[in-house]
This record gives structure tokens, C-alpha cells and sequence, in this order.
């Protein structure tokens, strides 16, 4: 079984869209593809007053599952929007974390690949002093930090890498989302220095596009942007050389 952990330099950065892009890119390819966000915070109610999360939502939209393996995709979900760890104390609950793996190994024994959605960034805490990068270290998959392209993007981005590296967490790579067109020296000396100062390859640079919204569900072409955008290529034989 293979997969990607896909985490982030910071909340707010895109995960949720890289992940559905390469999910919708996968499944359009005719790899069976599974999505998972283990646990989620900043939850809202549904039609029928279920707790749900609209990252997972965006994620089974993209990657065409079903609304009833909702349980499967995101298995523990907050509404207060804070890290998962407080969120959880606020709510009085815990963070099940041996669900989220029991979970995790249903997902792989039904999908070719699994991505995998993180929370916040890379040390966000999921339960007590459990972190992301706990979670990725367990579940043995390759990850992708998304990146920002604005301005403090650089010092975000090594710190990111730097830090998965002392954990010896096997990082293939580094998205950046939300590019502006036509871009400038900013956007290309970013991508000079991060290149130059992690040693990691840029996977892709997705533009921000008013066709894709997870608050909104909007997501127009997904597959299409993923195989424009990405290196989909490079990150299918990312998860092939996982699995070998």
C-alpha cells in the first residue's frame, strides 16, 4: 500500500486543495484513490445537524467518495476551530488515536493510494504532545509540505524542512499554492532559495483560481489544474518507489 502525508508550513496554506487536486488527478488517471483527513477542527453543522468537516467534504468530492464512508475520511471532527489537541480539552474529548490508525488500515485495504491531509502545520498538536509529525512518522507515508508564495515563505518553508528532516521524516517534496500570473521576481527567488536551502524539488506551483473554493465546495476542473500545474508524473512515481 502507498500513499502521500501532505502537510503545510501553516494553517490556511492549501492543503485541503493540493490534496483534492492530486486525489481528482489520481482518480482521473484510473488509480483508485482514498483521502482521509484523520481529524479535523473548525467543524459545522450539516442539513441534518451532523458535525462535519468541509475539508473532508471537499476531499470525497474530489476524490468521487460517497457521503456515507464520511466516517472513513474523517473519523474525528472538533467545531472549535483550534488546534485539534485544544479543541478536543475545550469539547471535553479525546483524540482517539488508535481509531485513526484502525481507520487509516481500512482506507488502505480498500484504495491503491492514500493521501493523507494533516492539520495546521507540520507541529501542530493533534493530542497532548502527539504532533503531525508523530502521525506521519507512524503511518510510514512520503510527505509534501505546501508552501505559501508570498513574502516570509522562505524562512517558513526551510524551518518546515529542517524540522521534518531532524524527525526523519521522509519529505519528497514541496507544492506551492496560491501563485499569482504572471509571476515576479519575488515568486522566483522564493522558489530559487527554497530549492537552494532545503535540497527538496518543487513539485508544482498552483495558481489561485476563482473556480476552486472547499468553504464553497467549487471545484471546477480540479484534475485538469493537477495535471497543469503539478509534476503528477513525479508524484505518482513518488508513491510507486513507496510501495516498491
Amino acid at each position: 500500500m502507498t500513499g502521500l502525508f501532505i502537510t503545510a508550513t501553516d494553517t490556511e496554506v492549501g492543503k485541503t486543495v493540493i490534496t483534492g487536486a492530486i486525489a481528482a488527478a489520481c482518480q482521473a488517471r484510473k488509480v483508485n484513490t482514498g483521502v482521509m483527513k484523520p481529524v479535523a477542527s473548525g467543524g459545522v453543522r450539516n442539513c441534518q445537524g451532523s458535525l462535519i468537516s468541509e475539508d473532508a467534504e471537499f476531499l470525497m468530492a474530489a476524490a468521487k467518495i460517497d457521503c456515507n464512508r464520511r466516517h472513513l475520511v474523517n473519523p474525528i471532527c472538533f467545531e472549535a476551530a483550534l488546534t485539534p489537541a485544544v479543541a478536543a480539552q475545550i469539547e471535553g474529548k479525546t483524540v482517539d488515536l488508535q481509531l485513526i490508525y484502525n481507520t487509516y488500515h481500512q482506507l488502505c485495504n480498500q484504495h491503491d493510494v492514500v493521501l493523507v491531509e494533516g492539520v495546521g502545520g507540520i507541529t501542530a498538536p493533534i493530542w497532548q504532545e502527539f504532533l503531525v509529525a508523530d502521525l506521519m512518522l507512524k503511518l510510514q507515508l512520503p510527505g509534501i509540505i505546501v508552501a505559501r508564495p508570498d513574502l516570509g515563505t522562505i524562512n517558513h518553508t526551510v524551518l518546515t524542512a529542517a524540522y521534518a528532516r531532524q524527525r526523519g521524516i521522509n519529505v519528497a517534496g514541496i507544492i506551492i499554492n496560491g501563485c499569482k500570473e504572471p509571476t515576479g521576481i519575488l515568486e522566483h527567488s522564493n522558489l530559487q532559495y527554497i530549492k537552494q536551502l532545503t535540497g527538496l524539488p518543487i513539485l508544482g506551483k498552483l495558481p489561485r483560481v476563482s473556480s476552486i473554493d472547499v468553504t464553497a465546495g467549487k471545484q471546477a476542473a480540479l484534475a485538469e489544474l493537477a495535471e497543469q500545474y503539478l509534476d503528477m508524473n513525479g508524484i505518482i512515481a513518488i508513491m510507486r518507489r513507496t510501495e516498491q
